[in-house]
């Protein structure tokens, strides 16, 4: 795979690749440009529904939880009453390979729009936490660690 701007893109060993994303990917990398970046966070947008994106708005009749995803470290929101959207984007995260000038490893891809890192991640933004009282991810699209279920908030 290879971005417009002409650089190899490489998965990574245990990469947060969503499945739903690997039909789109390569054409979402053809319309990326690094323009010399050593990190990526691009939100590409086609003319077409791609995919179903799991993080969606919650509203007042939404049912809220809260639980731990493997290799994270805080909690994450959910819904449980609520189905995936149709999505006409993905997110791509790349980084540049150290040890391979020229090309670029896949961090992670998926269908939806650009959230804000959750307010527990240490990328947290002064907009994270408004983000994700308004947002969740879909009960069940995740794994979650047995357990770790709370109906109350984190932060």
């Amino acid at each position: 795979m290879k971005l417009k701007s002409g650089e190899d893109v490489v998965d990574r060993y245990q990469s947060h690749l969503h499945a739903s994303v690997l039909d789109v990917l390569p054409e979402a990398l053809e319309k990326i440009n690094s323009k010399g970046r050593t990190f990526i966070v691009e939100e590409v947008r086609f003319d077409r529904i791609i995919g179903e994106s799991t993080c969606v708005v919650t509203g007042p009749d939404d049912v809220i939880v809260f639980a731990q995803r493997p290799k994270r470290f805080g909690l994450t929101r959910f819904v449980k009453n609520r189905q995936p959207e149709p999505s006409s984007s993905v997110v791509v995260i790349l980084k540049t390979a150290d040890e391979q000038p020229g090309t670029f490893i896949l961090v992670t891809a998926f269908i939806g729009e650009l959230a804000e890192p959750e307010p527990w991640d240490r990328k947290a933004t002064q907009n994270s936490r408004k983000f994700w009282s308004e947002h969740a991810l879909i009960w069940g699209s995740e794994p979650v660690i047995p357990g770790t279920e709370t109906e109350t908030c984190p932060w």
